[in-house]
């Protein structure tokens, strides 16, 4: 099976290719934290374009929520609709390309996923030290946080 992976961190307006398709280890085999996960994916939507408009700050932070917002949606819909374990719309082109087809249910986390760690790259957080300490102070809490439902 083919395997995605990081050829070359330059990033160029025209040509220069940061990724390849490549019979090599997975692009996040040899990445050990979430900022050098972070990196990449971000490195990734500028190549993409998906900066190409240098929003500022308050720009991207609305357009960041929306985005977001439009991946949970779109998880609570493949619920909605009895599909989180059927094949994704895009499994037969992951298929094509020589990938595992996901999921809507891991489509949708990963999509999740992959837009929170853009905009921590974006917006210059640490996200491992940020998850850390959060889940440092969670652990902290009582039982259901007080016996929150949810």
């Amino acid at each position: 099976m083919k395997q995605i992976t990081i050829a070359s961190w330059t990033t160029t307006k025209h040509g220069m290719p940061f990724t390849q398709i490549l019979e090599q280890s997975p692009i996040l085999e040899s990445m050990n934290t979430l900022n050098q996960i972070a990196d990449t994916v971000h490195a990734l939507a500028n190549e993409k374009g998906f900066y190409d408009d240098k929003p500022t700050e308050d720009i991207f932070v609305e357009r960041a929520c929306n985005n977001m917002h439009n991946e949970v949606s779109e998880l609570h819909e493949s619920w909605r609709n009895n599909k989180l374990r059927s094949p994704c719309d895009k499994a037969a082109k992951m298929e094509a390309l020589g990938l595992e087809p996901l999921t809507c249910l891991e489509e949708e986390l990963a999509d999740i996923v992959i837009r929170a760690l853009d905009n921590a790259r974006f917006l210059e957080v640490d996200i491992q030290k940020a998850i850390e300490t959060k889940h440092s102070y969670k652990a902290s809490r009582s039982h259901r946080h007080g016996g929150k439902r949810s």
